[in-house]
């Protein structure tokens, strides 16, 4: 039986939360299927130190640590109705290659494996661009050491960013050199009860610079409960393990905003009667900020 058949037949008749090694392959090359509540799939011994953890549609790849109680890559899928068509990624992932070349390309690097499947596939999973993530990580770890009761509602879709008790505080960044243009992308993000600010940074990617592991870990020294940044970073998409927490920017820009009366922005105030009219159910708006007051942060 060639690779391939093996492969749907094991995930096809592998029992729930068991494993069933894939014959077809070298002993020297071995693998298994295994299946657990919600997902199926393939996996390799992995005794590297380093975690993954990446996603793509109803996909993932990931390390475990599973019935054997040993290290696993494992490659997996949510969909029971695409099986015979996940297969053949499987047995792609598996194929040992001359001489075992690709198992230990795969071994050696899966991001990269990880990484040109998704290119292939048409990677159109939506999350927040990593230095955005950064920018905000970096304005919340400035304002916790100052207040330890600050809250980071962005991972909560909140109106704003990050909140405190007396204050709102909204971040924008940009990966531009020279533009200061932010978009407003909804009539609530300038609207606030308390005293609101808004936060500017400017990022390009570099060696030198920080990553979100990096920031977190600034978070964690600074008292931050390392559950919940986990928490959070996940929901936005960047599991612990996630290869693009490790993209680094540098901060070539940091700028701060009173949003005040003086500040160009479209509320309630800005129409008749000082209500948005029924029928305008959202605004979305660019504000350039070079020409504005601000400060250093």
């Amino acid at each position: 039986m060639n690779l391939l058949d093996d492969i749907r037949e094991c995930l096809a008749t592998v029992p729930r939360n068991k494993s069933r090694i894939i014959k077809s392959l070298p002993t020297q090359y071995s693998a298994i299927a295994l299946r657990d509540d919600d997902k199926y799939g393939v996996a390799i011994e992995f005794n590297k130190e380093k975690n993954i953890s990446e996603k793509f549609s109803s996909c993932e790849l990931n390390t475990q640590t599973i019935y054997d109680n040993k290290k696993y890559l494992v490659l997996s899928c949510k969909v029971e109705n695409l099986r015979y068509e996940f297969a053949s990624v499987c047995a792609e992932f598996l194929e040992p290659g001359k001489d075992g070349s690709h198992r230990k390309e795969i071994l050696d690097d899966p991001f990269q494996w990880w990484t040109n499947w998704c290119k292939l596939m048409g990677n159109t999973f939506s999350r927040m661009e990593a230095y955005s993530v950064i920018a905000e990580m970096l304005v919340l770890e400035k304002l916790f050491k100052e207040d330890k009761d600050i809250e980071w509602t962005a991972v909560n879709a909140g109106s704003h960013d990050i909140e405190s008790n007396q204050s709102s505080f909204e971040v924008k960044s940009t990966i531009k050199r020279y533009e200061a243009s932010i978009t407003i992308s909804s009539q609530h993000q300038l609207k606030s009860e308390k005293a609101l600010y808004l936060y500017f940074c400017r990022l390009e990617k570099s060696r030198e610079g920080l990553s979100i592991n990096d920031v977190k870990d600034m978070l964690i020294n600074d008292g931050y409960d390392e559950d919940k940044i986990e928490y959070q970073l996940s929901y936005l998409g960047y599991n612990n393990g996630a290869s693009i927490r490790e993209e680094k920017y540098k901060i070539l820009e940091k700028r701060r905003y009173i949003v005040d009366d003086k500040f160009p922005r479209i509320v309630d105030a800005s129409f008749k009667d000082d209500h948005i009219p029924d029928s305008v159910i959202k605004l979305t708006y660019t504000v350039d900020l070079d020409g504005l007051q601000y400060d250093i942060w």
